[in-house]
């Protein structure tokens, strides 16, 4: 009989906690998210935009976990030469996404707070981020922004007239994920 129950909660145990994660776990709705980038020049300023985020988000009372990716290749500048330039000094082929990841997650009223890593260009640093956060019955919103120095990723910028890009670049995300 102890053999019998032992059997049964060795088969019942990984089928509940699977079941209790599949309940805290929210998919990224591509079509309502987004990740925008800012750059510039001495002689300009330009953004681009990815509307085909994907990603996945596991939430806790107030801890969670976070994986959000995004291809380079569908950032949209709307200048296709620029974008192509984009695609040549980022490596695209060796290093085709941008992703964040982070198990570390504080969650107040509405602020949300990431420790995690954002794996770029092939080179991961740690990034601590915080953002505005709605949990509404079927949604969490969450919007932020954070900047990045290029160079930390071993990116050659490029220049334009014998001048360099700016080092510097911006990212602005908003992420929409309903619950599954």
């Amino acid at each position: 009989m102890k053999k019998h129950i032992l059997i049964f909660l060795m088969l019942i145990i990984p089928l509940i906690n699977s079941f209790s994660q599949d309940n805290n776990r929210w998919m990224l709705n591509s079509e309502k998210s987004s990740i925008e980038y800012n750059a510039k020049h001495l002689l300009h300023n330009w953004n681009a935009i990815n509307k085909n985020v994907k990603g996945v988000f596991f939430i806790d009372e107030n801890k969670g976990k976070i994986a959000v990716s995004a291809n380079i290749a569908e950032f949209d500048s709307g200048i296709s030469n620029r974008d192509s330039n984009t695609l040549r000094v980022l490596n695209v082929f060796k290093h085709p996404q941008v992703r964040f990841y982070s198990e570390q997650i504080l969650i107040s009223e509405n602020i949300i707070s990431f420790d995690g890593e954002l794996d770029f260009h092939g080179i991961k640093i740690r990034k601590k981020l915080e953002a505005s956060y709605v949990n509404k019955e079927k949604t969490v919103n969450i919007e932020g922004v954070f900047s990045i120095v290029l160079t930390d990723f071993n990116i050659k910028l490029p220049s334009l007239m014998l001048v360099k890009m700016d080092d510097f670049a911006d990212l602005s995300y908003k992420l929409v994920f309903e619950k599954k």
